[in-house]
């Protein structure tokens, strides 16, 4: 039966058909993607300076007139910091944008996991809350996600079990869902601000906004005493009962922190 292959289509269904050579089917059909990096990629060795570099960048994050008040949000926020995680992330960013000279620079790439791990503490610090993120960090959370067994385990680790941090992409045939995401983001980039140095190349106010994250409940992730005020009410980006919820709860944000200057 050298040559032949039984035929599953259609049309053919159990019949027999000549089957062409192998090189040439190989050179039909290929699955390896051969383009060439501008930048040879980063071994798992040359990656770990990078989270190491991210590590202390997140510890220093936090502006010093806040403290945690609550010992699951200090776990929470370790568990975050030290996740084994960020290689393939490193890995997979560079990977899928392997003609950008950013991701293969050492600094950026610590700084945009930096990053996407303090979008990751607003939703234990503010998990009463909707946040948006900006297109340039969504290429690190994307990658995350693309590890979908590990962002999983993750969400359970860090947000308690059952609890996983959903994204919803911006439709952009939608005027008022776009202007939502815009007052979203925002916030998000205020109430960051108050916890920690804003990182102008990944929460610019002139970034494309690209997407968010969808809750469940209105309950949100968290279990901890308010502590600061929020600034805009929930966006009106749910189905009524959901966004009636979330608008009664728009006087508080739920977090571990508390101001030390009262």
């Amino acid at each position: 039966m050298t040559g032949y292959l039984m035929c599953d289509t259609q049309h053919e269904q159990g019949s027999l058909r000549e089957c062409p050579p192998s090189n040439q089917r190989a050179e039909a059909i290929t699955m390896i993607d051969t383009t060439q990096p501008i930048h040879d990629y980063f071994t798992d060795e040359e990656i770990r300076p990078v989270l190491e570099m991210s590590r202390r960048q997140f510890a220093d994050a936090r502006k010093q007139e806040y403290k945690i008040m609550d010992d699951r949000v200090q776990a929470a926020l370790n568990n975050i910091n030290d996740s084994d995680d960020y290689v393939k992330i490193v890995w997979r960013v560079q990977q899928e944008n392997s003609q950008d000279k950013r991701y293969f620079d050492a600094e950026y790439l610590a700084r945009g996991i930096t990053n996407l791990k303090l979008f990751y503490s607003l939703e234990v610090i503010d998990g009463k809350n909707l946040h948006s993120l900006s297109k340039t960090l969504d290429v690190f959370w994307h990658a995350h996600q693309n590890f979908s067994f590990e962002y999983m385990r993750f969400c359970d680790k860090v947000f308690g079990p059952n609890q996983f941090l959903h994204h919803l992409p911006t439709d952009k045939r939608d005027r008022a869902v776009q202007e939502a995401m815009e007052r979203r983001y925002d916030y998000t980039r205020a109430v960051l601000g108050k916890i920690y140095a804003v990182d102008e190349t990944f929460w610019g106010s002139d970034i494309i906004i690209c997407c968010s994250y969808d809750s469940a409940t209105a309950d949100g992730f968290v279990f901890w005493r308010p502590a600061l005020m929020a600034i805009e009410p929930a966006c009106d980006l749910y189905h009524d009962s959901l966004n009636n919820e979330l608008k009664k709860k728009v006087n508080f944000v739920i977090d571990g922190f508390s101001a030390l200057n009262g």
